[in-house]
């Protein structure tokens, strides 16, 4: 049985991991308010971006039109910059290591993340290009990544552009999941005979499909750093549930080897007198 000094060392450590936890998970919270705030006002201006996108694919993507179709396909993958959220890098690190390694084809890979950076360059992959964005990204930074991307696919003709990222559902629910940007050969036209296009659709095409693409890898981003900083609160509010039980614990456990102590000595005081007073 531990000692009352023993209990007291892990009641002081438990009690700063308290605190820390407490502190981190007021940090994340901030961030996801911050985070879910841009999310809820962007989401469906992205999803109509995306449903443009995919009814006139075939016309966007003569922006791109400079892959093969035996070119090699290209892997962007997106995690969060820190850890401390629990399986949510885990999660999507299995499930694009299992993704790549059951395509046969020549490919490479993009890496978005600084834990994504560190994970595959640890395990031996090589990235073509490495990406950290803000914990709160901003659409600037989409649009960088977007004009890369477009300069990328023209000088390497990948015949496929897939992202494998985190989807957020809600605050206790992200999933890995595979999105194709970009294929040179299986390309679709919907139709939009309901759509009015003005002045024309080629125009409106042509001027639109920057704003779009990157709107749409905006999107990207943003579901990964919101899903990141759920994970990190739901994380950080366990731990603090957790040291805040074992903290009760050990208090309770010091609290009755001191009684035990006090009512040992007690009884010692009192047997002490007896025996004077024979």
């Amino acid at each position: 049985m531990p000692t009352e000094q023993v209990l007291k060392k892990k009641l002081k450590g438990v009690t700063t991991t308290r605190k820390i936890s407490k502190a981190m998970k007021t940090a994340a919270t901030v961030k996801y308010s911050q985070l879910s705030a841009v999310h809820s006002g962007y989401s469906e201006y992205a999803t109509q971006c995306r449903n443009l996108y995919e009814n006139c694919r075939d016309d966007f993507l003569k922006v791109f039109r400079s892959g093969k179709a035996n070119g090699p396909i290209c892997y962007i993958i997106m995690a969060s910059n820190k850890g401390m959220c629990g399986n949510f890098n885990a999660d999507l690190f299995n499930y694009a290591e299992n993704i790549i390694s059951e395509e046969k084809s020549e490919k490479e890979i993009i890496l978005c993340g600084e834990k994504t950076i560190s994970y595959f360059k640890n395990k031996g992959y090589e990235s073509v290009r490495e990406y950290v964005f803000n914990d709160v990204p901003k659409f600037s930074e989409a649009k960088s990544f977007y004009e890369d991307l477009r300069n990328l696919i023209s000088e390497k003709e990948y015949s496929s552009v897939k992202i494998v990222y985190p989807q957020y559902v809600n605050m206790v629910r992200q999933y890995p999941c595979e999105n194709e940007l970009f294929n040179s050969e299986n390309t679709k036209n919907n139709d939009t005979s309901d759509v009015l296009f003005i002045p024309d659709k080629e125009t409106v095409i042509k001027e639109s499909a920057e704003k779009i693409i990157t709107s749409m890898l905006y999107g990207f981003i943003l579901e990964t750093a919101i899903g990141a900083q759920a994970a990190t609160v739901m994380s950080m509010r366990s731990a603090y549930d957790t040291a805040v039980e074992y903290e009760e614990k050990l208090e309770s456990e010091i609290n009755r080897k001191r009684q035990s102590r006090v009512t040992a000595d007690v009884i010692e005081t009192f047997a002490e007198y007896f025996r004077e007073e024979e």
